[in-house]
């Protein structure tokens, strides 16, 4: 019979034997997994950045009411196409079931950059995902009367009726309108303006805007949300609209003395009926517009911008940036920032620049 000391002394020579060879196995099981998530990662990273590009590319030149040509046709029926093939990718379930899949097998072990990306994914196609096929057509119906609303509102003929004569109708832009609410010396047309303004809420109702908010909703509760609203805030900042909304009205009950001060105030120093929403910014802006403008023209705009950037040490790193600042007609008139590349490091570390 073996003595329980002479076993004791036969295993611990096992295990110093083999445990180099283990932990080499293991070692190399670890890093054929790390291995396998870095080329999962890399293959969705290069096939969503195609797709954002597409999609982004038609967001621009639809927005900026671009000419179209053989070579780059811009239309909303591209945009939605785009759109959906981008969010088909994000909302596939087998995407989202291997980056689980491969986070589990990593575990901790490889790089915060590459789990930090993993978490990401799995996130942003969980915000995507669409449970039935039913969810799905919703979603694609929203996006194309979206799209149809977009074009319709660039198309819109916007201005503002000549008070002095009523047959007189100047074609103008939000912005300009805008522009005349907080620079026209004359009430009238700053009222004309407004009432312009005013004309793009009952277009939009009349242009599916309201069928967009029914669809919108329909998505949610199929999703199990309170509504639309709830849906995007809990998937942007990880929490309902009733948490947001506790923030926010803390917020305005905080603010409203200051408000009802300001309202006051100018009121006092304006007359009543400076506190009519067509003299308010006028009144409110004086002639300080006036004053401004010598110091900060229009034709340098672009030179003070980048200036100013650079004066706060903020480096492009290799950016491209393109800025259309002129107003026009059937152009977004709306500012917006989007990033039809956006920044990002490669595996073998090369910088890709927005």
């Amino acid at each position: 019979a073996i003595s329980p000391r002479l076993l004791q002394s036969c295993t611990a020579s096992m295990l110093r034997r083999f445990a180099p060879t283990a932990s080499r196995y293991y070692s190399i099981m670890s890093t054929d997994k790390i291995t396998a998530t870095q080329a999962f990662v890399n293959k969705v990273n290069e096939e969503y950045a195609k797709m954002h590009f597409e999609f982004e590319k038609q967001f621009w030149g639809t927005k900026m009411a671009l000419k179209s040509t053989d070579e780059t046709p811009y239309s909303t029926d591209l945009l939605s196409s785009t759109k959906k093939e981008m969010e088909d990718m994000l909302a596939d379930p087998k995407i989202l079931e291997d980056a689980k899949a491969h986070r589990d097998a990593i575990g901790d072990n490889a790089s915060s950059d590459l789990v930090k990306t993993l978490d990401i994914i799995i996130k942003t196609c969980g915000c995507y995902t669409m449970p039935t096929a039913g969810v799905k057509a919703i979603r694609e119906e929203t996006s194309k009367v979206e799209g149809a609303l977009e074009k319709n509102r660039n198309e819109m003929k916007l201005g503002y009726t000549d008070p002095a004569d009523s047959s007189t109708f100047h074609e103008m832009s939000s912005v300009g309108l805008r522009n005349l609410l907080r620079t026209s010396p004359e009430e009238s047309t700053r009222k004309a303006a407004y009432e312009g303004l005013r004309s793009i809420g009952p277009f939009v109702v009349e242009n599916g805007f309201v069928e967009i908010i029914k669809l919108r909703n329909k998505l949610a509760h199929e999703l199990n949300f309170v509504d639309y609203y709830d849906m995007t805030v809990t998937n942007a900042e990880g929490f309902g609209k009733d948490k947001l909304f506790e923030i926010l009205d803390g917020l305005e009950e905080g603010t409203r003395p200051l408000m009802q001060e300001a309202r006051k105030e100018l009121s006092k120093r304006h007359g009543e009926d400076a506190l009519e929403p067509w003299n308010m910014s006028f009144k409110m802006a004086g002639s300080v517009i006036k004053q401004m403008d010598p110091y900060f023209p229009f034709g340098k705009a672009v030179e003070n911008y980048a200036r100013s950037y650079a004066a706060m040490k903020i480096d492009y790193k290799g950016a491209t940036m393109n800025l259309d600042l002129l107003d026009r007609k059937n152009k977004y008139s709306n500012g917006f920032c989007h990033w039809p590349v956006p920044s990002w490091v490669k595996p073998d570390g090369a910088w890709v620049p927005s």
